[in-house]
């Protein structure tokens, strides 16, 4: 008697088109995980050569800042950090000193170092910047964007409406920084990559913040959308205003419900 099991049969209709979505959606959040990740790698190291065991230990906490799990004002112990990853409190520092660097921690003398935390007259003075070199960029990708680039650009959008319709704050910042990674590189200039670099990570923090606030995730896809359609439409002037709009609702929502 054979052993062999009767071949299933192939997964066609309904269920065939639900798998490939599903497969789709894994495959763009790995995609989204790995920009966040190489991000981070990038303003960490500004592309300098570093101990990657350091490079890890600041990637880690820097998430744990972004995503709000580490709160202004909240001790890290490099004790702690060490221990987390078995090694020696001298990488911990080093980690620590990278994400000093960016914004994120600071190191009181003779004190734990603890997650910094931003006062209003520097977020908005970090918005007023990221709203004008957005919009550079916004209008740089209207002008500039081939059919195949907005392919790309429309592939990325999508995984933020994937993202949004399951309420994942997570899924959508990622969705969305893959969105803007794209939209930077399209435009062409890279000393606008640099200069959104020189913000630092903090500015993720705050978009994260932000994104988390009730109502915002809906908000902020109505306005891609609407930029979607922009730069689809070669409308440089358009593109520049509807980013502008976004990241100015964002500074609000920082400065009346965070701040």
């Amino acid at each position: 008697m054979s052993n062999d099991q009767p071949t299933p049969p192939p997964v066609t209709g309904i269920k065939a088109k639900r798998i490939s979505v599903r497969r789709r959606a894994d495959d763009t959040a790995a995609h989204s995980i790995a920009v966040i990740a190489d991000t981070l790698r990038r303003l960490l190291t500004n592309d300098s050569p570093h101990d990657s065991l350091v490079v890890s230990m600041a990637h880690e906490v820097g998430l744990d800042i972004i995503e709000g799990r580490l709160k202004p004002g909240d001790d890290i112990n490099s004790v702690e950090l060490a221990q987390r990853f078995s090694t020696s409190r001298t990488p911990a520092r080093e980690a620590l000193a990278l994400l000093e660097k960016q914004g994120l921690v600071e190191i009181p003398p003779r004190r734990r170092p603890r997650v910094r935390g931003a006062d209003a007259a520097e977020i908005r003075n970090i918005y007023e910047l990221r709203g004008a070199m957005h919009a550079l960029v916004c209008e740089l990708v209207a002008e500039r964007a081939g059919d195949e680039d907005l392919a790309a650009l429309r592939h990325k959008f999508e995984a933020m409406r994937q993202a949004a319709e399951s309420g994942d704050v997570h899924d959508y910042f990622l969705a969305n920084m893959a969105f803007h990674d794209t939209a930077t590189q399209i435009s062409g200039n890279p000393l606008l990559q640099r200069s959104l670099d020189s913000l630092g990570l903090i500015t993720f923090n705050l978009r994260y913040r932000t994104l988390s606030q009730p109502g915002r995730i809906r908000q902020s896809l109505e306005d891609h959308s609407l930029l979607m359609r922009a730069f689809e439409n070669r409308n440089p002037t358009l593109a520049a205003a509807l980013i502008r709009s976004n990241i100015q609702s964002a500074l609000k929502i920082l400065q009346d419900r965070i701040v």
